[in-house]
């Protein structure tokens, strides 16, 4: 996905469209969404082994697709547009590409395969309850060493599909300094507690470590970190870029058929304006979208900051265009049965995600050296 997307990428935005529309429709999402589980395994094992996207990011030497990061933006665009609940931007971006950014050759020998198989869900656990940055140059979880064991104590926050994981990836600070730490499910003092999230199609949860075994992973955890930031900001926002997509195309066609005092109100200066600055909100951010994926693949410098603007143009236009879809759709767009509501609550979520409006501003100025 860079400024003109190539004939690959085209044929893979073409397939997970064609999956998104078979085999998750908003119906079936919105049944997953307020169902007992936060994904379809079905759907998932889909999306890993069909599509091959849980190891998109992954060299074929691991067992992945090789793919780039414009590849991955590809993808997300159309996953975004279908809101389709699944462990990707958990396992497929953060885990995975935290493991790739370290240099520790047996855990990625060991887990870059069963996780580009789909066979195993892993996740990044960052954020703590404290209100401090989404990354932290030391973080307030532990790592302490005793009789060559080495255990974790600490909580983690907002963690993104943490009671699907096996694995975490957990940051910590150890007798070194800030470190990143591998914890399998079932660990001893592992505890995982489900948390209610505005947005049904996102899964968090609450982690706590109690003397926890874990295993700690080589590399440079400070680079580790920013490059899965950048990564996970170019994710979030080609999602976000393709949910705007979604919103205007289904608000446009309601206007089409709503009538009212024998017209459609789309020909109603009022709906027209509002329209055409959600199609310009569009514009820009997936341009936006286009010119940070492009850096990734040509511009590696130039990605931070890319990665970073993204974010900043694209969170607050989705935000706008969702609101507005419900407001465009009158009476039926207030009540929680119509879809609206679920890209309204998506937007609000991944607003937020891996740090606020705040935080993107302040890690674009940044980048720049503002």
């Amino acid at each position: 996905m860079t400024l003109i997307d190539t004939p690959e990428q085209q044929a893979l935005a073409d397939a997970v469209r064609r999956f998104v529309t078979e085999r998750t429709p908003r119906a079936a999402v919105r049944e997953t969404a307020f169902g007992p589980t936060s994904f379809d395994p079905a759907v998932w094992r889909g999306l890993a082994a069909d599509l091959g996207l849980a190891g998109l990011l992954v060299p074929d030497e691991f067992g992945g697709q090789g793919g780039t990061a414009a590849d991955l933006a590809v993808a997300l665009r159309e996953l975004g547009a279908g809101l389709v609940p699944a462990p990707l931007l958990a396992s497929g971006v953060l885990a995975a590409g935290t493991l790739l950014a370290l240099d520790d050759v047996a855990a990625q020998k060991t887990w870059l395969p069963q996780l580009s198989s789909g066979a195993v869900v892993a996740t990044l656990a960052v954020s703590e309850p404290d209100g401090r940055e989404w990354i932290s140059d030391r973080p307030a979880t532990t790592a302490m060493v005793s009789a060559g064991a080495v255990t974790l104590s600490g909580i983690k926050s907002a963690v993104l599909h943490a009671a699907d994981a096996d694995l975490l990836l957990v940051t910590a600070t150890g007798p070194d300094g800030a470190g990143i730490y591998l914890v399998e499910r079932g660990a001893a003092g592992l505890l995982v507690h489900p948390e209610n999230c505005l947005d049904a199609t996102k899964s968090l949860a609450t982690v706590s470590f109690d003397g926890t075994p874990v295993t700690p992973l080589t590399g440079d955890t400070a680079a580790a970190l920013e490059q899965v930031a950048d990564l996970a900001n170019l994710a979030v926002a080609a999602e976000q870029v393709g949910a705007l997509r979604a919103c205007l195309d289904l608000t446009t066609e309601y206007a089409r058929i709503r009538f009212s005092f024998g017209h459609p109100i789309g020909a109603y200066q009022g709906v027209k304006h509002r329209l055409a600055d959600i199609y310009t909100d569009w514009a820009l951010a997936d341009a936006a979208v286009r010119r940070a994926a492009e850096a990734a693949a040509t511009d590696p410098a130039a990605f931070p900051a890319a990665a970073a603007t993204a974010r900043v143009v694209t969170s607050p236009a989705y935000v706008n265009a969702a609101k507005h879809t419900m407001l465009l759709h009158g009476g039926i767009g207030f009540t929680w049965e119509h879809d609206a509501h679920l890209y309204y609550r998506h937007a609000i979520v991944s607003n937020v995600l891996f740090g606020g409006p705040d935080y993107q501003k302040d890690r674009l100025a940044d980048k720049l050296a503002i």
